[in-house]
């Protein structure tokens, strides 16, 4: 099973209910599976999906995948229930799907730790920024709430909340992506960008190297046949790997030559550039 700590590049939603999905999460190559007990899970079937969450993290965990549950919002009729079949069940990761203060965290944190007593392992908390509200308050959310492991942001929900038609170009919600992880990046949390929700091929690479050059290192899907495309645009090919040594290598005998700065195949490199190279080599090292 990846360890919490490291890089987690993919996240895939999948069904509490529909075994076949499920299987096919597990062995999709994701980083982190999010079994999600809210839009991918029929209200009516949710009890269904409840009792079986156990053997599904199970599944999950043997697969490799990083277990997670997301449960039902804040208020709503099924959060407690969500929150106590999958803190029983081992989840190793709570994702709280439209999140709009730190305070729900808080709640979410306090309910964990009563559960489940200070002496057990609790799970990482995972806010999902799926409203115009959450949007605009997501840096406050981040600063104030409790220790996450990161922050994700929807895709379908958000482009509702802004009463945006939804196409496959996602330009509706383009601004909330890019003001989004400035959010994040400024409360120094992780950004996760949002699943691309349709089936082409294509569209999913464009809108994957659109997060990459945003500077977002982890993407959701919500399907298991997305999962390669997302690791192959987002983790660092050799060459990049390759090119940031070299630029390294060529800033440290600038440095140690007394200059402050050295052109690279064209590219004036300082310490900016520099920094930005060594964060490269240690996301490719984890």
């Amino acid at each position: 099973m990846p360890d919490i700590h490291r890089n987690l590049t993919t996240w895939l939603f999948v069904t509490a209910i529909d075994k076949a999905e499920i299987s096919a999460a597990a062995s999709s190559g994701a980083d982190a599976v999010i079994v999600d007990l809210e839009d991918f899970t029929p209200p009516h079937l949710r009890a269904e999906g409840r009792a079986a969450l156990k053997d599904t993290l199970s599944i999950i965990a043997d697969g490799g995948a990083l277990p997670c549950v997301r449960i039902n919002p804040t208020g709503s009729a099924d959060h407690d229930d969500d929150l106590i079949a999958a803190l029983d069940a081992g989840a190793h990761v709570i994702a709280l799907p439209k999140a709009t203060s730190a305070a729900e965290l808080h709640d979410l944190a306090a309910a964990i730790d009563r559960h489940l007593g200070a002496s057990t392992k609790v799970p990482a908390l995972l806010p999902n920024i799926e409203t115009a509200a959450g949007l605009v308050n997501t840096y406050r959310i981040l600063s104030d709430a409790p220790p996450v492991i990161g922050c994700l942001i929807a895709s379908e929900d958000m482009t509702a909340s802004l009463g945006a038609p939804r196409d496959r170009s996602g330009r509706a919600i383009l601004y909330a992506r890019e003001r989004f992880i400035v959010e994040c990046r400024a409360a120094g949390i992780a950004p996760i960008d949002c699943p691309y929700t349709w089936a082409d091929k294509d569209g999913l690479v464009a809108e994957s190297e659109d997060a990459k050059a945003l500077g977002y290192h982890a993407k959701s899907a919500a399907r298991a046949d997305q999962i390669k495309t997302i690791r192959d645009i987002l983790e660092s090919s050799a060459e990049e790997i390759a090119a940031a040594q070299q630029l390294i290598d060529a800033f440290e005998k600038a440095q140690a030559e007394g200059r402050d700065r050295v052109e690279v195949d064209g590219r004036i490199v300082e310490q900016p550039s520099y920094l930005n190279a060594m964060a490269l080599l240690a996301r490719a090292r984890n």
